[in-house]
């Protein structure tokens, strides 16, 4: 009599857990990216970063938009897209503050394609999305560069001046009229929050992915401006937060030069880290083109932080900086594993003894 009633129960209880997990893996998977399997459009791409290389001369760029969420790491290259659970939080707000874009609520930290960014990164070939490489107009930085001495203000809520921040140097004009650049200089739109398709009125379209907050939307190049008749098109409502950005390659050269006189004359990049040597009486801050994670140690002394990256003080007589990365905890952690690994290994001897000492005596 209670076996019917119990088996009701229990065929109850199960179909109300599955009917429970499998509504919660549909709306789980319908959260996330759909990356394809490895193919020749990977083989392809992994080809072109491998005949494009030259770090630690320059870096190369996996591009966007991204097969996976770790290009860089599957294909090869040294650009900025990034994923993982653990993604540093100095990371994400620095790249995020240049314009960079993100999925999976800040994880994935997505490329920027923009010159402005590839120098101040040392980008010198970017992957295109057809599978092509361009190599950067201006000759690539090395990672190490110099600022003046002074303190630099915090980043601001504008990529384009934050930009300009970290280059010293002001090279984005604002539009001559509403949605307008003028004529000759390049436009880049920033509206993270954006999800649709906008473009300049005689250009083709671009997608902005920007569904926050699981997903914020990258700074776009738009194309070189014609003036009136290359007014932005936006294909739904704004967003509450955007700007138009008119870049002016010439000055971008400029500054770009400006940097290349006081940057680092050779730099060399071993396992952990990297050294570099000086101009002669180089006074500031010596910068390394990387986010400031914990970990970074530069001359013997946890490393400072310039606008988000590895920062060195300059006095005028150091003229050789090395920068090595170590995990924090490491040591500590090797330490604690070595002392577990030393007990198990002794926990048979252990127990032999006192097996020994338990056995009668006659």
């Amino acid at each position: 009599a209670a076996l019917l009633p119990a088996a009701l129960l229990t065929a109850a209880l199960v179909v109300q857990a599955a009917a429970t997990v499998a509504y919660g893996h549909r709306g789980k998977l319908g959260g996330l990216d759909d990356y394809p399997s490895w193919g020749p459009a990977h083989t392809a791409r992994a080809r072109a970063l491998a005949a494009a290389d030259g770090w630690p001369a320059y870096r190369t760029d996996a591009g966007r938009p991204a097969l996976t969420g770790n290009d860089p790491m599957l294909l090869g290259g040294e650009g900025g897209a990034y994923y993982s659970s653990h993604t540093p939080d100095v990371f994400t707000r620095t790249m995020a503050a240049l314009g960079a874009g993100w999925t999976s609520r800040g994880r994935n930290v997505q490329s920027i394609d923009n010159p402005v960014t590839d120098a101040l990164f040392a980008v010198g070939a970017r992957l295109k999305p057809d599978g092509t490489v361009a190599r950067s107009a201006l000759p690539p930085l090395p990672l190490v560069t110099t600022r003046p001495p002074g303190a630099s203000p915090g980043y601001g809520n504008s990529p384009f001046a934050n930009q300009e921040l970290l280059l010293g140097a002001e090279v984005y004009d604002p539009p001559a009229a509403p949605g307008v650049c003028a004529a000759g200089t390049e436009a880049f739109l920033w509206a993270p929050a954006y999800d649709a398709t906008a473009r300049l009125a005689d250009g083709p379209a671009v997608r902005l992915n920007g569904r926050s907050p699981r997903n914020r939307a990258a700074l776009q190049p738009l194309g070189t401006s014609h003036g009136e008749r290359s007014a932005l098109v936006l294909d739904r409502p704004a967003p509450p937060a955007w700007e138009l950005g008119c870049l002016d390659r010439a000055r971008l050269a400029a500054a770009v030069e400006r940097l290349r006189a006081t940057a680092a004359t050779s730099v060399e990049v071993h396992d952990s880290g990297v050294s570099a040597t000086l101009p002669a009486g180089s006074t500031g801050t010596a910068v390394l083109a990387t986010p400031a994670v914990r970990g970074w140690r530069c001359n013997g002394r946890p490393a400072g932080s310039h606008l988000g990256l590895v920062a060195v003080p300059l006095d005028g007589r150091t003229t050789t900086v090395t920068c090595t990365f170590r995990p924090p905890g490491l040591y500590p952690g090797a330490v604690a594993a070595g002392l577990a690994a030393a007990v198990l290994a002794l926990r048979p001897l252990l127990r032999r003894r006192s097996a020994d000492r338990a056995q009668p005596r006659t």
